[in-house]
């Protein structure tokens, strides 16, 4: 049951336009830019160059309709399924993939990716290889026993889960069975690149106030390993926003390999 006060991000409407202005745009704190976008930026170049990231699909379950995330990672993947949770931010995207007018201009944070690897160049190139590379971009509803309901996904060799599972999880026990049914989306050997954070309260969005699940690592850590997922590296970078748009107290990104099904 659901006892927060907060909306929540997979239950009631959001302003993408918002949401993309105050954290992903020109316009956004710098630090904030620094710890939810350059962070793991700098994560996922590292994972590349472990050479343990690739195969023929990759799943992105990321909050919000930016796609850039994906940049340093979608290369090594021959298709890409995008789940939004959301028709907004799924429509969102759609615009992006199609090229539409209206659609979000992402070039700003590209420099924060690309600085990450020390390379400015080639955005448009990389954008139109994102885009041919994108298949499906799908609503999700994690209730459900698929969250992908009537599509049944290819499973995946990799799973990128960008800050959403700590907003789409209301309780400890929904986090565990979200944790599983992400797990089960994954081949057997396949890995999950998990960014969230720990001592979380909310994020805000404009005026409204949204829910973000709290939560320690020894909490995320066992939910990880009970669906089925061996940890290999965890990193966590302390916050230093401290301020009334979003509150948590530690950034985290876990790379981890599925190991057995659940």
């Amino acid at each position: 049951m659901i006892s927060s006060t907060h909306k929540h991000y997979h239950l009631h409407d959001i302003d993408s336009e918002r949401f993309a202005e105050i954290y992903l745009s020109a316009t956004s704190d710098a630090l904030m830019l620094d710890e939810i976008f350059q962070f793991p930026a700098e994560e996922l170049f590292k994972e590349v160059k472990e050479g343990l990231i690739g195969g023929d699909h990759l799943i992105d379950i990321s909050v919000g309709p930016c796609v850039i995330q994906m940049f340093p990672i979608f290369e090594f993947f021959k298709e890409i399924s995008i789940l939004e949770f959301s028709d907004v931010c799924v429509n969102d995207v759609q615009k992006w993939v199609d090229g539409h007018e209206d659609a979000f201009d992402w070039s700003f944070l590209y420099k924060y990716v690309m600085e990450s690897d020390g390379n400015s160049g080639r955005f448009k190139e990389k954008e139109n290889d994102l885009r041919r590379r994108i298949k499906r971009i799908l609503k999700c509803d994690f209730s459900k026993a698929n969250p992908t309901d009537l599509v049944v996904l290819p499973e995946a060799d990799c799973v990128l889960s960008y800050y959403v599972t700590h907003m789409v999880s209301e309780d400890h026990d929904v986090y565990r069975s979200n944790m599983k049914k992400i797990a089960s989306m994954l081949k057997l050997g396949g890995r999950l690149l998990l960014f969230g954070g720990y001592n979380g309260a909310f994020f805000t969005v404009g005026e409204e106030k949204y829910h973000l699940l709290g939560c320690d690592e020894k909490f995320i850590k066992e939910a990880l390993e009970d669906a089925g997922l061996a940890i290999e590296r965890c990193e966590v970078r302390k916050s230093n926003i401290g301020n009334e748009v979003a509150a948590y107290d530690y950034l985290c990104f876990i790379r981890a390999v599925k190991k057995k099904n659940i």
